[in-house]
C-alpha cells in the first residue's frame, strides 16, 4: 500500500502540492510557516492543499480505494 500512495502522490500531485501536503500533514508545520517558507500566503496554499486534495480523492476513487482504505493501511496492528 505504501508503494500504491507513493506512486500516487508522484503521479498525481505538482511538486508544490507535495511540498504542502509534506509540511503540513507530514511535518506538522503551520499553516503561516509553511507559506512562508514556500513564499506564498495562507489563502493560497489552502487552495494549493484543497485542490491537492480533490487531486487525490478523484485518483483514489479511480484506484477503487477509499481515503478510508489507505488510512487504515497505516494503521499501528
Amino acid at each position: 500500500m505504501l508503494d500504491r500512495v507513493r506512486r500516487i502522490l508522484e503521479e498525481e500531485l505538482t511538486p508544490k502540492q507535495r511540498e504542502a501536503l509534506i509540511m503540513l500533514g507530514l511535518q506538522d508545520i503551520p499553516m503561516e510557516e509553511a507559506a512562508k517558507r514556500m513564499k506564498t500566503n495562507r489563502n493560497a496554499l489552502y487552495k494549493l492543499l484543497h485542490d491537492a486534495r480533490l487531486r487525490l480523492k478523484k485518483r483514489l476513487s479511480l484506484e477503487d480505494l477509499t481515503p478510508q482504505d489507505v488510512l487504515t493501511a497505516f494503521e499501528p496492528k
